[in-house]
């Protein structure tokens, strides 16, 4: 049987990556999740070892402002990929940003499926991934 949810972050910020882990855990139980400081090695694992059928749900948790590729050059990479990663992989934005401008520009791409702001806390966010709605409108307390 394929645990319920599979999470891939991709934060240059190692902190950022561990907050995130430990709340999934906290409220998952154990997940397989995976960390990525470098956008460049996210995307290798997804064109060559992602398993789409590794878990029921795949989210991708994708902050925007990263030194060398950031995450808007990610996702036009993103777009890239074939269709089975696409249609397997939700793509949230998760960024300390609530410019107006970064949210619009995120909810205009096709495969980004919602925005949401750090700090990433389990009250914040994890109803989210359950919803299965898009969600452009979170902002942390």
């Amino acid at each position: 049987m394929k645990p319920p949810f599979q999470f891939i972050l991709v934060d240059d910020d190692p902190t950022s990556n561990l907050i995130c882990k430990l709340t999934i855990e906290k409220t998952y139980g154990i997940s397989n999740t995976k960390a990525y400081e470098k956008p460049e090695a996210a995307l290798n694992y997804l064109k060559t070892d992602f398993d789409a059928d590794m878990a029921t749900t795949t989210t991708l948790l994708l902050d925007i402002n990263m030194p060398g590729m950031d995450g808007w050059e990610f996702m036009k990479a993103f777009s890239l990929l074939n269709e089975n990663v696409k249609n397997n992989v939700k793509v949230y934005i998760l960024s300390s940003s609530i410019d107006e401008a970064d949210i619009s520009k995120a909810a205009a791409i096709p495969e980004v499926t919602g925005y949401l702001t750090k700090p990433f806390l389990q009250k914040n966010h994890m109803q989210t991934f359950t919803d299965r709605r898009p969600y452009f409108r979170e902002i942390a307390c």
